[in-house]
């Protein structure tokens, strides 16, 4: 089964082949720019949204190996083989996601609604992150961040990356910041991650 980590060793075994075998260095071989949509219902948080759009070297490889009939256009089928290829092994990585509710982290333990699109020259990942948290009267804080601990893939945020929607259910604050929240080799990084927080409206 092809996964998306044994992609990335094969460009950096390309890369390095057109360096003339140059020693590896620790940066990122394929880059992301991902999207977040936080979404409420009467009940409080559903969950989250993502949509990742890939570069177009990373995005290259996925259309050759995976749009069979090179239609520019991914099947349905093309899209089962896709996540199965080179999404679904993210699992073990909990697809790059970090959650905590109320300081408490929170598992990902698997994604709905999973697409695969080709835009232009680039890939598209959409998928669904169940995260139920329900509303009270007292604010409760969700921090969520999208990175790759080893440096393999590169995620940042869109501009304008961020929405709300079901903001009628509830009072929400947001913000994407740096924050104790996450926190790595004593302090030395935090990275810029998404913070709500919210409770039942009035």
């Amino acid at each position: 089964m092809l996964r998306l980590r044994r992609i990335v060793l094969v460009l950096i075994m390309t890369t390095l082949l057109s360096m003339g075998a140059q020693p590896a260095r620790a940066h990122p071989h394929v880059w992301v720019d991902y999207a977040i949509e936080a979404r409420f219902d009467a009940t409080g948080l559903v969950g989250f949204q993502h949509r990742w759009t890939f570069d177009e070297m990373f995005s290259s490889q996925i259309m050759e190996m995976f749009d069979a009939d090179a239609d520019g256009v991914f099947s349905a089928g093309e899209i089962e083989e896709v996540r199965q290829g080179a999404f679904e092994y993210l699992s073990e990585y909990d697809y790059f996601i970090q959650i905590k509710i109320n300081g408490s982290p929170f598992h990902v333990a698997s994604v709905t609604d999973f697409r695969a699109t080709i835009q232009g020259h680039q890939v598209v990942y959409d998928f669904f992150v169940p995260c139920a948290v329900p509303a009270s009267v007292e604010p409760k804080t969700v921090h969520l961040l999208v990175a790759d601990m080893e440096y393999f893939v590169d995620l940042g945020l869109k501009t304008d990356g961020l929405s709300i929607s079901g903001q009628e259910h509830v009072m929400v604050r947001s913000a994407f910041h740096s924050s104790e929240a996450f926190s790595f080799w004593g302090g030395a990084w935090e990275p810029r991650h998404l913070t709500i927080e919210f409770q039942k409206s009035s």
